[in-house]
């Protein structure tokens, strides 16, 4: 998400003349976004702006996003420090700048926009696969969560302003898009519509539609408000991406109730299994969250066996730290950070016996990707059903969709073969 948001601010400021350039280049003004879902992320932030301060120290530091909505005093006070937007006033960040300095008053013209959703973007920058943000905000109140704090709560955006966006995406050469929002799930119900309704599956239809596009594929989704309309999709349009992010948190019943995630392990499991029932086909991957208050051995063990019972293509682990003014900074027993340490190592063994078990699954099948960075020797893709894979860089055009066959799993990585010609 703060990716698309910082997307739309670099295209913002673009058609106002300023001049993007790289940030490690002295520039006149730094515009940092934030994010504030982790402590390392908040330090990330911070960092930022020492760099930037220190690349010129006359230049105008302004740091925007969740961090600066959240404790706007704290990001105030930092040495370097500017000038502080909150997330609330991002649409208007351009006039702020303007109005604040005059040296950018005769050769800047401010194009801010007068909606919350802005004028969206026409690209993605350093990416091959575009996220395409389809709604913000959050109602849930997980309690290790700020989320809804800093991003107000849920909104959805108009189907009409998805679909011009996404157009203009595939006019640049755009081949699959990422549907994002912080609680995609609950699409359009924020307009009266019911879960059981059919409310992102018609604007997929439509965006698959759209010449260019060969691939929609959603980011991360939730078992709260699924919405039934998805199942027939995943069978009867290729183009749909297999892979559904299913974030789980906790695989123990106690911990995930003291998490205030708004569905029970009974419910996930039974999504789950409805999903593969509708589409084995479907690729599930997930989020964990070690060491959150009250996480016994027992509890973390659950966890443990959950993970093997959903047999996730691929997971993502994060180390629990409190978040300021949440529920789960005031909740006991703390798990020590060394404790957590251990079971973050333990995650990632089997996060990597996921990729080996979801490799040799693959092997000797082909699959389409878009053509990614992975380094000076390889490209890199992601199936539809959500396994990356590495492949020996060769005269193929980055962004554009590429057959391989997966051939085994070495050095941490699915390795994959180009298959030349593929129809």
């Amino acid at each position: 998400m703060n990716q698309y948001d910082t997307q739309v601010l670099r295209e913002q400021m673009e058609r106002s003349a300023f001049e993007l350039v790289s940030f490690e280049a002295p520039a006149d003004v730094y515009v940092i976004n934030t994010c504030t879902v982790t402590a390392a992320a908040d330090a990330e932030g911070k960092q930022l702006v020492r760099r930037a301060k220190a690349k010129n120290p006359e230049s105008m530091v302004v740091v925007t996003g969740c961090l600066a909505e959240d404790r706007p005093e704290e990001v105030a006070a930092l040495p370097g420090v500017d000038m502080v937007v909150g997330n609330k006033e991002k649409p208007f960040l351009l006039e702020k700048i303007v109005n604040h300095s005059s040296r950018f008053q005769r050769t800047v013209f401010p194009l801010s926009p007068r909606t919350p959703w802005g004028k969206g973007i026409s690209r993605f920058d350093g990416h091959q696969r575009a996220t395409l943000k389809v709604q913000d905000g959050c109602n849930f109140g997980c309690a290790f969560c700020l989320i809804p704090r800093v991003r107000g709560e849920m909104v959805s955006r108009p189907e009409a302003e998805i679909l011009e966006e996404g157009r203009r995406l595939a006019g640049n050469g755009v081949k699959e898009l990422i549907l994002a929002g912080i609680q995609l799930s609950s699409y359009a119900r924020d307009w009266g519509k019911k879960a059981k309704e059919p409310r992102l599956a018609p604007v997929i239809e439509q965006l698959l539609a759209i010449p260019g596009i060969q691939r929609v594929r959603l980011s991360s989704y939730a078992v709260a408000d699924f919405e039934e309309a998805l199942l027939p999709l995943w069978k009867n349009y290729p183009g749909f991406c297999t892979h559904l992010h299913l974030p789980l948190q906790s695989g123990d019943a106690q911990i995930l109730k003291a998490m205030r995630r708004p569905y029970s392990l009974e419910q996930y499991r039974e999504t789950v299994l409805k999903v593969r029932e509708a589409a084995p086909q479907v690729g599930l991957t997930g989020d964990i969250i070690a060491g959150f208050p009250g996480e016994t051995e027992e509890a973390f063990q659950n966890t443990l066996d959950r993970i093997q019972e959903f047999g996730y293509v691929d997971f993502h682990p994060f180390p629990y730290s409190d978040r300021p003014d949440t529920p789960g900074e005031k909740m006991t027993p703390k798990v020590s950070p060394a404790v957590i340490r251990q079971r973050m190592k333990i995650l990632g063994n089997l996060k990597m016996d996921c990729l080996k078990r979801s490799a040799a699954k693959a092997k000797g099948q082909r699959y389409r990707v878009i053509v990614e960075k992975h380094n000076s020797l390889q490209y890199a893709g992601l199936t539809d059903h959500g396994l990356r894979v590495v492949f020996l860089k060769d005269k193929f055009r980055l962004g554009h969709e590429q057959w391989v066959r997966v051939e085994g799993f070495q050095d941490g990585r699915a390795w994959a073969q180009v298959i030349p010609d593929a129809d």
